[in-house]
């Protein structure tokens, strides 16, 4: 259940964007200066299905550190859209 300080906290920041630049240089995050800011939708639920598939899947034993799962990615060539499916297949499998 989502309690009401997390809510007042994100409705700031909803109605006043540009704030976030301020709290930026407290929190020393270091995001460059501010052109615009705007919220956006906060449902990332897709309604379309996208298949996705890795060449290989493993799930390797060990004795010292324990199992893990391996994703081995054969490329011919360089494929510039691997770079945003590495960070979709990592979090696909640790959610799963």
């Amino acid at each position: 259940m989502v309690s009401a300080p997390h809510e007042a906290m994100h409705r700031v920041f909803q109605e006043y964007p540009k704030l976030i630049s301020g709290l930026s240089d407290v929190l020393g995050l270091g995001l460059p200066s501010l052109v615009s800011a705007e919220p956006l939708t906060v449902d990332l639920t897709g309604t379309e299905p996208l298949e996705r598939r890795v060449d290989t899947l493993l799930r390797i034993e060990t004795h010292d550190d324990g199992p893990f799962l391996l994703v081995v990615e054969a490329q011919g060539k360089k494929d510039p859209g691997k770079t945003a499916s590495w960070p979709y297949y990592v979090t696909y499998l640790n959610n799963k």
